[in-house]
């Protein structure tokens, strides 16, 4: 029983990173409203029912979807019921701006059902996708803590910036396992470089924003430790059999990302209270 009750949730162990890491990120670097933590709980559970609507849609094998059927009607009821219902409640007691915004990973997150239940999660585009549906879960969030729309949208993109470096990092040492023959090996070497130049770029731009910008870019350069992971990937090579390592590589790179970021949001935001009361600016 225990072992069946785990397999009625996400597998992907990367998408919880992806998920939660914006989440966490607005709740501490922002002033987390009522709003806020029912859009949140919205958002984990529209995750959550992904599993066992693949399980339905046979996605999980023939096998499951014919003994697991029942139980995953019900899980998805529980998860469906409780997406909705906080859904509904943080919306309507979001603003306006915010009410829109949501729609942003409302439309993703249809778009990335429909290919998970087509079997495509796991491609390109789909992974892709899922980055940047998970990753935009931070705009409609960020808006209702009161971080504002600038700072919002960066924080997503920053988000969107390390779930894409890392799962091209995952990518890659997976393709370069199964390379055989030179024309797969020439596809790895070139996808490679584009990667180190890729990382290179997102550390060159950290550095630009740890100059003096209070936001945008201050925002992005708390990619910088999961750029600097991604770039030793690329550089040593790992096989398959590293994987586990990576990915916990890439988790504690992400947790310093969260910091950081964490860490400038509230700098922002002392600024922000400060400088109004000023006779002068103070940039």
């Amino acid at each position: 029983m225990g072992t069946a009750q785990r397999k009625m949730v996400p597998r992907e162990h990367g998408a919880y990173a992806e998920l939660l890491f914006p989440i966490v990120c607005v709740v501490l670097g922002g002033a987390p409203t009522s709003s806020t933590w029912l859009l949140a709980i919205a958002a984990i559970g529209a995750f959550l029912s992904n599993e066992p609507l693949l399980v339905l849609f046979g996605q999980r094998g023939t096998r499951m979807q014919r003994d697991e059927s029942d139980r995953a009607k019900r899980v998805l009821l529980i998860f469906s019921i409780v997406a909705l219902g906080a859904g509904i409640a943080g919306l309507s007691l979001a603003s306006t701006q915010v009410k829109y915004a949501t729609l942003v990973p409302l439309l993703l997150g249809v778009t990335l059902m429909m290919l998970a239940v087509q079997g495509l999660e796991r491609s390109m585009f789909g992974e892709g996708l899922a980055a940047v549906t998970l990753s935009s879960i931070a705009i409609p969030l960020g808006l209702s803590a009161g971080l504002g729309r600038t700072v919002t949208v960066a924080v997503a993109l920053l988000w969107l910036t390390t779930s894409l470096l890392g799962t091209a990092a995952v990518r890659l040492t997976v393709a370069r396992t199964k390379a055989r023959s030179q024309e797969e090996l020439g596809r790895v070497a070139f996808k490679r470089a584009a990667l180190v130049l890729v990382s290179s770029v997102t550390i060159l731009l950290g550095v630009v924003g740890l100059s003096g910008s209070r936001g945008g870019l201050s925002i992005l350069a708390a990619a910088i430790p999961v750029a600097l992971v991604v770039l030793g990937v690329a550089a040593l090579r790992p096989t398959a059999r590293r994987l586990r390592l990576m990915g916990w590589s890439l988790v504690a790179a992400n947790l310093c990302s969260l910091i950081a970021v964490v860490t400038t949001l509230k700098i922002i935001q002392d600024f922000s209270a400060v400088e109004p009361a000023l006779p002068f600016p103070m940039f």
